[in-house]
């Protein structure tokens, strides 16, 4: 009991350090898109910092696991490079027993990442989308810079514009991705009035709308075109709705549903709590390096292992939700084949001894 508090001391330091790292350089990463967008106008600052916030913790269910590994492989790295895990060994606690305590520590964590990837995240997606839709509210044209493109807006909506003249904004192109095609407009001029009811609304001026039929083969239609003098779009009836959206969706209604994308949603909130147990068991093997080399190449190999595992489970869940992979096993194979990994190193020193 006292070796075992010792080791899982040892690898809670590091786990602590690396997920903060992690966390800060993710942060990073979330910050320069959202403060971008607030310093070009587009998105109000508090509202940049909110949605910063909520990105981060979204993120926990993937950096948590990666933080898990990673300290495992250093903690047990540090052991053997001191030649503790020889003195654990000669005392009859060997590489099963590291095992066994490391699973001490990687199950709560599992449990915790299961309640955020499971109950908290889609939580935290329908406040996302929430405070997205009240950005596009509040929309106002006069912030739109000449040049740059502004896009995400609340039903897929994108502007630009070439030039400004006082709050009008000159040549305007627009596209508006909706269910039943794709919509662009043109116009020479475009402005943001308040009608008779107090809402807000965009006059496009001197243009011509593009409504482009995506159908294809038997099905295919036809495109239209349609010139005017003035067209209005209300913002809060066209932009300022909050879709339903899959990431948003609860488990129950994703379980309920035959699409595959669906399915594959609720697979990678169900393999997040597997892959922190995963993650956690392939620390020990990844610490088995020899011990006159330095800690970096341990935290290297492990992080390579993480990228291949991540990046692996992006295109099995996008093969699921294009159709190319069946929904079962689906993205359940990712920890399948991971598994398969651990298995084959664990018993690779046995072959080598035997060899």
């Amino acid at each position: 009991m006292i070796l075992r508090r010792y080791l899982l001391r040892e690898l809670a330091s590091p786990f602590a350090v690396v997920c903060g790292s992690l966390l800060l350089v993710f942060t990073g990463y979330s910050s320069a898109r959202f403060l971008g967008e607030a310093a070009s106008g587009a998105l109000p600052g508090s509202l940049a910092a909110v949605l910063i916030g909520l990105k981060l913790m979204i993120s926990l269910d993937a950096i948590v696991p990666m933080a898990l590994m990673l300290s495992v492989a250093l903690g047990l790295g540090r052991l053997q490079r001191d030649q503790e895990t020889t003195a654990l060994a000669a005392c009859g606690l060997g590489e099963r027993w590291l095992f066994q305590a490391v699973l001490w520590l990687a199950l709560p964590v599992a449990v915790v990442v299961a309640t955020a990837s499971l109950l908290v995240r889609p939580q935290l997606y329908q406040n996302v989308y929430r405070l997205e839709a009240s950005a596009d509210r509040r929309f106002d044209l006069t912030r739109l810079p000449p040049g740059r493109f502004y896009a995400d807006f609340a039903g897929g909506l994108v502007m630009f514009s070439e030039a400004a003249d006082g709050d009008e904004r000159l040549q305007v192109f627009t596209h508006a991705d909706s269910g039943d095609g794709d919509g662009v407009v043109f116009a020479e001029r475009a402005r943001q009035v308040t009608d008779d009811d107090g809402r807000q609304v965009i006059e496009f001026v001197n243009g011509h709308y593009y409504q482009l039929d995506p159908g294809t083969g038997a099905e295919a239609g036809s495109d239209m075109v349609i010139s005017y003098r003035t067209l209005a779009v209300r913002l809060d009836e066209e932009l300022a709705v909050v879709r339903k959206r899959r990431k948003a969706t609860d488990n129950g209604e994703l379980a309920a549903s035959v699409n595959p994308e669906d399915t594959a949603e609720l697979q990678w909130r169900i393999t997040a709590p597997i892959s922190t147990v995963l993650l956690g068991l392939l620390g020990v093997p990844i610490s088995r390096m020899p011990p006159r080399r330095s800690r970096s190449s341990k935290l290297t190999a492990g992080l390579l292992g993480c990228i291949v595992y991540y990046n692996l489970l992006a295109v099995v869940t996008d093969a699921v939700e294009d159709g190319k992979l069946p929904v079962w096993p689906g993205v359940l194979l990712v920890p399948l084949i991971g598994g398969a990994v651990l298995a084959v190193l664990i018993a690779l020193p046995k072959w080598r001894r035997r060899a």
